[in-house]
C-alpha cells in the first residue's frame, strides 16, 4: 500500500511538472513572439522579423530556437544610417521559474551600416551570449548583457585583411533608467541609460594615428547618459537633448597597453552647432610616444604636428603624466595645444 502511495505521489508531481513545465513554455513563445511583433513599439522603432520557431528543453530548460533572425533600425535610432542586423540562427533560453530573464546564443551575426548593397560599415560578432531582462509590468528592455568571443569590423563592401578591426573578449552591458540623477547638484536630468564596454587584445584601424594607438591590451568605458528620454539621432533630437541639459557623464575610460596607455574621466554635451563641447581629467603613461604617433597624423595643422614632436622629445614625460583635455568652440585642445576642429555629430 506504501508503495503505490509512494508512486501515486510520483507520478503526480511528474505529471504537475509537465503540466507547469509546458505552461510556461507556452508562454515564453508567446512572450517571445509578441515582443517580434510590437517590437517597432518596445525598440523605438526597430523592427524584428524571425523564420520558424520551435521549442525543447523539457525538463531543465526552455529553449526557443529560431531559424533565423532579422532587424532593421531605422535611421535615427543609433546613428544618422539605418541598422541591418542578420541573425542566421539564434536560440533563446528560459529557466521555467523565471520567464522573464531570457539568455539569446547565437555563433554569430552580422550588422550592416547604410544600404545593404553600398554599407559603410560592416561588423561582425562571434560566439555570442546575451541576457535579456524584461520588466515584469511592461515587458520593456530592462537590462541587456552581451558577451562576444570576437568583433570585428571594416568600412564598405569588402576589405583588405589590412584594414579590419578587430576586439576579443568583448563585454557590453546596457542599463535602462536608474532614475534620479546621483548627484543632483551636478545633473538636472536623470540617467537613462548607463553602459559598459571592456574588451582585450584591440586593433582600431580608425585610431592608428591618435593619440591612443591602433594596440591595445585593454579597453574599457563607463557612461551614463542623462536625459529625459532617449534622443533621436538627428539634428532635432540631439538639439532638444542639449536643450534640456543632456550630458554624457563618462565615469571611467582606460585605453592601452602596460607600457603606454590613456585613462580618463569626464562630462561632455554639445554646442548649438552639435559639435562636442565638454573637458576630461586624464593621465597618461608613455605620452612621449603617444605624441609621436599623433605628430604623424597629417590631418592635424602642420603646426601642431610640429609642437606634439617637439613635445614628445621631453623627458618631463615619462612616467604617469596628468593632461587635461577639451573641446570648445568647435575646436580639440590636448592642453594648451589646438589639435583639431571637431566635425558636428550630425547634420
Amino acid at each position: 500500500m506504501r508503495f503505490k502511495l509512494i508512486v501515486a505521489s510520483v507520478l503526480i508531481i511528474i505529471a504537475g511538472y509537465s503540466y507547469f513545465w509546458f505552461h510556461l513554455a507556452g508562454q515564453a513563445k508567446s512572450t517571445t513572439l509578441d515582443w517580434v511583433e510590437n517590437s517597432e513599439k518596445r525598440l523605438g522603432g526597430a523592427k524584428i522579423f524571425v523564420g520558424d520557431v520551435k521549442v525543447s528543453g523539457f525538463p531543465y530548460k526552455i529553449i526557443i530556437e529560431v531559424s533565423s533572425l532579422n532587424a532593421v533600425v531605422p535611421a535615427g535610432r543609433v546613428g544618422v544610417q539605418p541598422l541591418s542586423i542578420d541573425v542566421p540562427e539564434i536560440a533563446v533560453i528560459f529557466q521555467p521559474w523565471d520567464p522573464k530573464h531570457a539568455i539569446l546564443v547565437t555563433k554569430y551575426f552580422d550588422v550592416t551600416q547604410g544600404p545593404l548593397d553600398d554599407p559603410d560599415l560592416n561588423v561582425t560578432f562571434d560566439d555570442v551570449k546575451t541576457s535579456v531582462i524584461l520588466d515584469p509590468e511592461t515587458m520593456d528592455l530592462n537590462n541587456l548583457s552581451t558577451v562576444a568571443e570576437k568583433i570585428s569590423w571594416y568600412h564598405g563592401v569588402e576589405a583588405e585583411p589590412a584594414e579590419i578591426s578587430v576586439m576579443e573578449k568583448a563585454q557590453i552591458h546596457l542599463r535602462r533608467s536608474t532614475g534620479q540623477p546621483q548627484a543632483l547638484e551636478s545633473y538636472d536630468l536623470p540617467v537613462n541609460r548607463a553602459v559598459y564596454f571592456k574588451a582585450q587584445n584591440v586593433l582600431i584601424r580608425e585610431f592608428a594615428n591618435s593619440l591612443l594607438g591602433e594596440k591595445a591590451d585593454n579597453f574599457k568605458i563607463e557612461a551614463m547618459l542623462h536625459a529625459n528620454e532617449q534622443p533621436d539621432y538627428s539634428v532635432r533630437g540631439l538639439s532638444k537633448w542639449r536643450d534640456e541639459g543632456g550630458t554624457v557623464s563618462i565615469s571611467s575610460f582606460e585605453y592601452g597597453t602596460p607600457q603606454s596607455n590613456l585613462s580618463l574621466s569626464g562630462d561632455v554635451t554639445l554646442d548649438e552647432n552639435l559639435k562636442p563641447l565638454g573637458a576630461f581629467d586624464a593621465k597618461v603613461v608613455g605620452m612621449g610616444k603617444m605624441l609621436e604617433q599623433l605628430s604623424k597624423n597629417m590631418t592635424l595643422p602642420e603646426t601642431a604636428r610640429l609642437i606634439l614632436k617637439g613635445q614628445a622629445q621631453n623627458d618631463s614625460l615619462s612616467g604617469e603624466v596628468p593632461l587635461s583635455i577639451s573641446m570648445q568652440n568647435g575646436l580639440l585642445y590636448l592642453g594648451p595645444i589646438q589639435l583639431m576642429e571637431l566635425p558636428a555629430v550630425v547634420e
